[in-house]
């Protein structure tokens, strides 16, 4: 049943990086009783509010419900990771990663339609949402572990996730434009026609490795496939190997890996997912403004991102640092000061400048990571990347269930959205980045496994 609340208030929220994905609901809002816990609204701000004319309907969901809206996702995309690395290796992927998009970019078109009839529908699409680009990422990182010579192999696969932050730069500072003047069923139906035409490029534009690509010249194959520490690919034909599991779950260095993947995601989750909220519940951002002040995070992020690649490769080229401790020095940058700047945002109170700046500094360092926990996997095996981040992704993707969930039990009730509760979620976000950081500072490796050398690539001698 849809109708008009009595007080509406707007929460836009991204779901995945690889999809355009944004989910408004909107809440009854109860008189808070504590007043000085919502700050007034910023000076200056007032001329972004929202013109409110579209016919869109708003649901009455509340912090809870949008809590398990937010988290469904991840009931699926968790369990479909292990298949997810098993479909890279057998596939490559080009084609999986690809139609894993395409999935998702049509169950975003027929959200609006579920929204509509129940909240149980938005779950359901966002469950199989979750399955369809649970692929990707193992995909990719297949990829790259054919693309990446060993030079370069830290800025490209950062060059390459670097998209995600800039899709939400967009995203965030463009969907509540289109939300205010069009309705916010077409920022779905936006994103999901940019999807189909991303899909055909993308099939059209990659290869799954240097040796299918029929413009590749000797010289590149040479650099590509001679330059990722002395390992080719085998030319003979041959059934994959089996993946040494067995080694692969008893490996510290593995489990250092989804240690930092696990404090990572709970502190982004945490953030990218509610950061919306409470930019306009706490800081009493309007619909427009709160796009635009959003998007800045994740422009940070991308800077971060892109110039540790650049800086990582750097220090390990010119053998200043060995890639074990090249690893370790951004994962702990890049988790230190953010915990800090996270933990800090509790105590500025209703100082939207200070606010946004240490938000934006939080994420944006967090983009150090990316040249840590993110393509050690690649350190460890190439032959069992893929296979390697399908595992860490399962399990430091728990937080996306529990992290949203979590707030919304901290924010439900009448004086749910209050500073005080707020300074619980940065505080619990903060102390497990602070944990996992000191696990992976204490195991992480960025050294060739053993094991490695059961996989299809061979090691060849200078």
């Amino acid at each position: 049943m849809v109708k008009p609340p009595v007080v509406p208030s707007s929460n836009y929220s991204l779901s995945a990086k690889s999809t355009g994905y944004v989910n408004r609901t909107e809440n009854q809002v109860t008189i808070i009783p504590v007043l000085l816990e919502i700050c007034p609204e910023p000076a200056g701000l007032s001329s972004a509010k929202a013109i409110g004319h579209t016919k869109s309907p708003r649901f009455e969901w509340d912090s809870t419900i949008q809590g398990h809206i937010l988290g469904s996702y991840f009931y699926g995309y968790i369990v479909a990771q292990i298949p997810g690395g098993w479909l890279a290796r057998r596939f490559g992927g080009k084609l999986p990663f690809g139609l894993g998009i395409l999935i998702a970019g049509i169950l975003t078109v027929i959200t609006p339609i579920a929204s509509g009839y129940h909240y149980g529908a938005v779950i359901a699409i966002r469950v199989a949402e979750g399955l369809s680009t649970a692929i990707c990422f193992p995909a990719l990182h297949h990829l790259l572990s054919k693309w990446s010579p060993s030079r370069e192999r830290t800025r490209m696969s950062t060059l390459v996730a670097a998209g995600a932050p800039i899709g939400n730069v967009v995203v965030l500072g463009v969907s509540g434009f289109i939300g205010d003047y069009l309705g916010w069923e077409y920022i779905f139906y936006v994103y999901s026609g940019v999807t189909g035409f991303w899909f055909i490029l993308f099939q059209v534009f990659v290869y799954n490795s240097p040796s299918e690509h029929p413009g590749i010249t000797d010289d590149e194959l040479k650099l590509i496939t001679g330059s990722a520490e002395k390992i080719t690919t085998n030319t003979d034909p041959k059934p994959s190997p089996p993946v040494p599991w067995r080694r692969i779950l008893t490996s510290l260095p593995v489990w250092a890996i989804v240690f930092a993947h696990f404090g990572q995601n709970w502190g982004n989750y945490t953030l990218l997912t509610n950061l919306p909220t409470y930019m306009r519940n706490i800081l009493n951002f309007e619909l427009s403004a709160n796009g635009v002040f959003s998007a800045l995070p994740h422009l940070a992020l991308w800077i971060f991102s892109v110039s540790s690649g650049y800086a990582s490769d750097y220090l390990r080229h010119h053998k200043y640092l060995s890639t074990t401790n090249c690893r370790k020095l951004f994962n702990t940058v890049g988790n230190l000061i953010p915990a800090i700047a996270l933990i800090t945002v509790g105590y500025v109170g209703c100082n939207w400048v200070a606010a946004v700046a240490l938000l934006t500094v939080s994420v944006g360092f967090s983009g150090l990571t990316q040249s840590s926990y993110q393509v050690n996997s690649l350190d460890l095996s190439l032959a069992f990347a893929s296979t390697i981040f399908s595992f860490s992704n399962t399990i430091a993707n728990v937080p996306g269930i529990i992290s949203p969930y979590s707030v919304g039990l901290i924010t439900a009730g009448p004086d749910g959205q209050s500073v005080l509760n707020w300074q619980i979620i940065f505080y619990l976000s903060g102390g497990i980045r602070i944990f996992t950081m000191i696990v992976y500072g204490i195991f992480a490796s960025g050294e060739v496994a053993p094991w490695n050398y059961a996989g299809d690539l061979e090691v060849v001698n200078k």
